[in-house]
């Protein structure tokens, strides 16, 4: 099958595009929520800038061997609105390594408090694309959380 499928997954946060763009882009936040439950993220870098790379590792809590790294460079990189970056993923099997991926984050200012998130990537094979959207909605409840707790302090 190939791979003709975008995934678009949005939710709005209480928090300002600055707080949110920053949650996602640098690598010392995005380390603490990024990857569905039972995941953590290992050996996070980015250079924040279009042309700049980024890379993370997501590592399975019960099965360390189990690792799925993440290869990006920004296309497109606007602080606080939008980072545009084609990535290449190895280690998920439903992922083809050698297929580029493109993935768009947008941080739009709501007209009340709040900024809506919308993550586009892709493409994905249309038998799968469904579990990863479910996959962006665990994370996008990660990252409140991260969120939520980072205030309480």
């Amino acid at each position: 099958m190939a791979a003709d499928t975008m995934v678009i997954v949005e939710r709005i946060f209480p928090q300002d595009p600055e707080e949110l763009f920053d949650a996602w882009t640098k690598p010392d936040e995005m380390s603490q929520w990024r990857g569905s439950p039972g995941t953590h993220v290992e050996d996070a870098r980015a250079d924040l800038r279009t042309g700049g790379k980024q890379y993370h590792v997501k590592v399975l809590d019960d099965d360390p061997t189990n690792r799925v790294v993440t290869h990006s460079v920004f296309t497109e990189f606007f602080r606080p609105d939008v980072f545009v970056e084609l990535q290449r993923i190895s280690g998920d099997p439903e992922i083809d390594p050698n297929v580029t991926m493109s993935q768009r984050v947008e941080f739009v200012k709501t007209g009340r408090d709040g900024t809506l998130v919308r993550v586009i990537q892709g493409p994905y094979e249309a038998s799968i694309a469904e579990w990863h959207s479910h996959g962006w909605e665990k994370e996008f409840t990660r990252l409140a959380d991260f969120l939520a707790h980072r205030a309480a302090k």
